[in-house]
């Protein structure tokens, strides 16, 4: 029976391990030169989709409410009440197995490096309306560079949230030189509360 630190890594990885196996795709949506993020909502979803049986997870959700988890919606956030990916641990009485995401895309279109920033600080402060202690609430940061991108948004991320990451970053070499590094943050209220193995 995983811990909840143990389980959001696994699914963490499952990730990391569908956006490694998609990186000649990868390559043309970052030569593409627009944004691509909901390509990897989408991905993430699937890439935990086809595992729920063989995990098993309970639940896998694309584009699951905050209202399911009961926040409410504040004024003005009508068009930003939802998530990108929650997926629930297996059904066998494991504590606090679940995981509500956010992926943030940090490169790869016009006026990137302006602005994913906010759309990331925006995505921290949802996550920690949850108010969930023990359970991973977590913000999957995507950066995309033409050298390397680990130092650049570790750096960016830490400095930002000031949140130890929840495990080493997955670095995935594209064809044709450029990189995508992929970091998780285990965002909370108290930051006492985050599952945190120490690693920056």
């Amino acid at each position: 029976m995983p811990d909840s630190l143990t389980f959001a890594v696994d699914v963490f990885r499952t990730v990391c391990d569908r956006f490694r196996a998609k990186a000649a795709d990868l390559r043309l949506l970052v030569e593409g030169g627009s944004s691509f993020e909901e390509w990897l909502n989408w991905e993430a979803y699937l890439a935990c989709k086809l595992r729920q049986e063989g995990y098993p997870f309970c639940e896998v959700a694309a584009k699951p409410t905050y209202a399911s988890e009961g926040v409410a919606t504040e004024a003005g956030e009508a068009d930003r009440n939802c998530g990108d990916l929650r997926v629930g641990g297996p059904n066998d009485g494991a504590d606090h197995c679940w995981l509500f995401a956010e992926l943030v895309l940090a490169g790869g279109g016009e006026n990137a490096d302006r602005e994913w920033v906010k759309r990331a600080e925006a995505a921290t402060d949802r996550l920690k309306r949850l108010g969930w202690k023990k359970s991973a609430a977590l913000l999957i940061v995507v950066a995309v560079s033409a050298g390397d991108a680990h130092a650049g948004v570790a750096d960016t991320a830490n400095a930002v949230w000031n949140w130890p990451a929840l495990t080493d970053p997955c670095v995935i070499p594209l064809p044709g030189g450029r990189s995508v590094v992929v970091k998780a943050f285990d965002i909370k209220q108290h930051p006492a509360d985050v599952l945190s193995t120490g690693c920056h």
